[in-house]
């Protein structure tokens, strides 16, 4: 026995051949075939840069039924057109509900090769698209239930429920701030700065660099110059010119001698040899001085020790400095650290690797950290003119520094910010701030993932 296998159908409705006539933009046509989704028009005549595949047409279409003939207007979409075969094919866009079951009705008649009477199909036409519902309306003493639900009760259960867990939430966070954990206000970001100092007493020629402005390694941020150093250099060159003409001097002489003398190894013309070759080596040493005066100069221009930025700017353009005065103030591009000022007693549960939680008043965002130092602030450090500290310290001389976790690429903030830092000194805290930094990995690291998705997608765009 053979057998033989048909693929399947992959139509989404059956095609009939019944005759049906249309009427495209006022112009006739009859269908080759049509189904529930659309139809296709043989003899086509139009040309396809007219009419081209997704145009929406008007469409009149009429389908014979027993001397009657049902018709209604919709809209179409142009599938596709063959001008060779003249043919174009379309589907139905906008046919309603009603529209849609008369068809139905229509070719499922067609397909089951019986037709219904002509009354069915016209009361299909005629009947309402919701239809009316028979069930009597029901009697306010008989239909309508005797217990109902206590709307009252149950809204203001709501409200107390509401009120509740809201002051519940206002003790939890009052007792976790001010007997579980240690919340400290007396701290700033810093980040590592250098003074830019001026090497010459003179005048600032130019600025090039913004404040707060990112600034490349070797990069030139400002240019002084020196009233002093270009009168030595003027004085230099001066006297360079005058060994010169000594110098011509002293040849004119000895080519006199020589020809007096009628011997260039006469002593006299020897004499002026000597004092030639002395000239000439004052000239060379002149001359080097020259040049390490330029070089002196070309220094005086102070440049980037590294990636960073310039925070402060003390002297402007055209301003007068001197000699080891302090211009600028520079700070390395790194991640700011976290200084915080803590009394003894303060800083008696603190210790080292503990997580901290840390919020920057000027970010609406909370950064976790890890303590990483712990010192007496007798050591000096802090009292640098340029470090960062905050206003009122007093009593407090205990440093606790801290170093924030990997931030978002959006967020960058610089030094000498005001920082609130929460340490955990119970057990409690400490459980409640390791679930908050784990679900802060959590949150970094998807970000990271979704960054470098982005990245990789608009290297690939790139590419392509």
């Amino acid at each position: 026995m053979k057998i033989t296998r048909e693929k399947a159908c992959q139509r989404l409705h059956h095609r009939v051949h019944t005759p049906l006539h249309l009427q495209i933009d006022g112009r006739d046509y009859a269908a080759q075939d049509w189904s529930l989704g659309g139809f296709c028009v043989a003899d086509w005549d139009r040309d396809i840069t007219e009419v081209n595949s997704g145009k929406s047409l008007s469409c009149k279409f009429e389908l014979p039924f027993q001397g009657f003939d049902i018709g209604f207007a919709i809209d179409i979409e142009v599938v596709r057109v063959d001008e060779e075969n003249h043919t174009m094919a379309a589907k139905f866009v906008t046919l309603d509900e009603r529209q849609t079951e008369l068809m139905s009705h229509f070719v499922e008649q067609l397909v089951r090769g019986s037709m219904t009477p002509i009354q069915d199909t016209i009361l299909r036409i005629d009947s309402p698209v919701t239809p009316v519902s028979t069930k009597p309306d029901p009697s306010p003493m008989e239909e309508v239930p005797t217990q109902r639900l206590p709307v009252r009760l149950i809204t203001m259960s709501l409200v107390y429920l509401f009120i509740g867990l809201v002051l519940f939430s206002l003790a939890t966070i009052t007792v976790y701030d001010n007997f579980l954990s240690l919340r400290v206000n007396s701290a700033v970001t810093n980040a590592p700065v250098e003074p830019i100092v001026s090497l010459v007493d003179g005048r600032i020629r130019d600025v090039n660099i913004a404040v707060d402005e990112p600034i490349l390694e070797g990069q030139t941020m400002l240019s002084i110059e020196s009233p002093d150093l270009k009168n030595r250099i003027d004085e230099s060159k001066i006297f360079v010119e005058q060994k010169k003409l000594e110098l011509e001097a002293l040849r004119q002489r000895q080519v006199l001698a020589i020809e007096t003398s009628g011997s260039a190894a006469s002593k006299e013309a020897r004499l002026y040899q000597i004092d030639i070759d002395l000239v000439q080596k004052e000239i060379s040493l002149a001359m080097q001085s020259l040049v390490n005066l330029y070089d002196y100069r070309d220094n005086l221009s102070i440049v980037s020790p590294g990636k960073g930025k310039l925070v402060n700017l003390y002297r402007h353009k055209g301003a007068l400095v001197k000699r080891g005065e302090t211009i600028a103030v520079f700070e390395r591009n790194q991640t700011p650290k976290i200084h915080a000022f803590l009394t003894v007693e303060e800083a008696r549960p603190v210790t080292l690797n503990l997580p901290a939680q840390i919020k920057i008043t000027h970010h609406d965002q909370l950064f976790m950290g890890r303590v990483i130092k712990i010192k007496p602030d007798a050591n000096g450090l802090l009292n640098q003119a340029v470090s960062y500290r905050p206003v009122d310290t007093s009593g407090r001389n205990v440093l606790v520094e801290i170093e924030v976790n990997r931030l978002p690429g959006d967020v960058n903030f610089r030094s000498g910010l005001p920082v609130e830092v929460v340490f955990p000194v119970t057990p409690v805290s400490r459980a409640v701030t390791r679930f908050i930094a784990k679900r802060r990995q959590g949150e970094m690291a998807e970000l990271q993932q979704l960054t470098s998705s982005e990245y990789l997608d608009a290297t690939v765009g790139e590419t392509l």
